[in-house]
């Protein structure tokens, strides 16, 4: 059996269930019947202990905690930054993974714990479930590092809550496009992965094109000089505009203040009359802070409008 890294804490509503999952049709499934039928001559006030160490053992007998044990093997940053390890049930599958938790009431590895949340299903394959949680541990190994330099909360913006979840998207899609990489250099995983990675990092950058998304999703695939804030930087201005002066995607347009998928394509070309207009109402907008298609299209039907009101009569 693999040695865990740092010690492992089961839930043991999860070990009960894993064992039972795995014991069925299990050619020792009538052996470990008998024995547990007899745990409910145990006396009462010792009976749920008893259960629980009756799971415990034919956890361990079965392998079934062996998935976590490797992975937790595989990275010994875990090990010394951490003091402890703790499995618990994950209510469905969008609900696993990996997290640190960190208590305020100490200091050092004492405070940190790592937080694994599985599926009792997830252990009916345990290569994948040991896939699973390389990547997912490779995160927390991130938080652990200094030298990424991570915090738990992307600085603010004005862009308004949509805004700020999809920096939020992007950002983790990079940080999961590293983690991929890095899996893939140890060779832990297949070359199809970068496949996936790259289709992935289409999908959360699709302003980019050309020769630049390939140049842009190596630089975090195939490297790992890149820090916390590299991952920030580049989700906040894939294209190296100043955050805060160009509409991307998913923003909000800096007059109506709107999330838009649609940015007016060339602000810049916009009618000097339009923009005129436009700045007598918002006196700090400039072309390169663009603007969502429809509110480009009222500035620009605007004269129209002017000059049918002047039109109408006025007794």
């Amino acid at each position: 059996m693999t040695a865990p890294s740092l010690p492992v804490s089961w839930q043991q509503a999860l070990v009960e269930e894993v064992v039972l999952r795995a014991i069925a049709g299990h050619p020792e499934e009538r052996p470990f019947r008998c024995a547990r039928n007899k745990l409910y001559l145990v006396p009462e006030d010792q009976r749920e202990h008893a259960f629980g160490e009756f799971h415990a053992t034919w956890f361990a007998r079965l392998g079934l905690g062996e998935s976590i044990n490797g992975a937790l093997a595989e990275l010994p940053l875990l090990a010394a930054a951490c003091a402890r390890c703790v499995v618990t049930r994950a209510a469905t599958r969008h609900d696993e993974g990996a997290d640190l938790l960190v208590a305020s009431d100490a200091e050092g590895a004492a405070a940190r714990t790592v937080l694994i949340r599985l599926c009792v299903s997830s252990f009916d394959d345990a290569d994948n479930l040991l896939a699973s949680l390389r990547a997912e541990l490779l995160h927390v190994a991130d938080m652990l590092d200094p030298t990424f330099g991570y915090q738990p909360t992307l600085p603010p913006t004005d862009g308004g809550p949509s805004y700020e979840r999809l920096l939020r998207d992007r950002y983790r899609a990079l940080w999961d496009i590293s983690v991929a990489g890095r899996l893939v250099r140890r060779g832990v995983v297949g070359t199809q992965a970068e496949a996936r990675a790259h289709e992935a990092f289409m999908v959360a950058f699709p302003m980019l094109s050309g020769a630049v998304v390939d140049a842009s999703f190596h630089r975090f695939f195939s490297s790992v000089a890149y820090t916390h804030a590299d991952l920030v930087a580049f989700a906040a201005a894939p294209r190296g505009e100043p955050a805060a002066q160009r509409l991307a995607p998913g923003g909000r347009c800096p007059l109506c203040r709107f999330p838009t998928y649609a940015p007016e394509p060339s602000p810049e070309a916009l009618p000097e009359a339009v923009v005129q207009h436009i700045v007598a109402d918002f006196p700090a907008w400039r072309s390169d802070n663009g603007l969502c298609s429809q509110c480009a299209d009222l500035y620009r039907s605007r004269p129209l409008s002017e000059r049918a009101a002047a039109l109408l009569p006025t007794g």
